[in-house]
């Protein structure tokens, strides 16, 4: 089974999760994810986190390569953009 790494975010700080989970596939993941983002948010009782806005989860193959980005208003987010490295050139001769 593929595992999946449930990594959250502030929108400043990044919170990763080093373990991960072992599920059956990507619709396990993100049911996975939805509970864990409403399990966060219970937590968070604080009266001073009122705006959860910038907050997301991030959930990343065993390889690290993110799959897919929820809000903590449970929407999906569009991954960054992640720049490819630039091609180096042969030299001329």
């Amino acid at each position: 089974m593929p595992r999946y790494f449930f990594h959250f975010s502030d929108g400043k700080r990044q919170f990763t999760d080093s373990a991960g989970h072992e599920l059956s596939g990507l619709s396990a993941a993100r049911a996975h994810a939805t509970a864990h983002v409403r399990e966060l948010k219970a937590a968070m009782c604080d009266p001073h986190i009122v705006d959860l806005s910038g907050w997301t989860m991030t959930v990343a193959d065993a390889g690290g390569k993110p799959v897919f980005m929820v809000g903590f208003d449970l929407k999906s987010r569009p991954l960054p953009e992640i720049a490819a490295p630039a091609r180096q050139r042969a030299p001329s001769r």
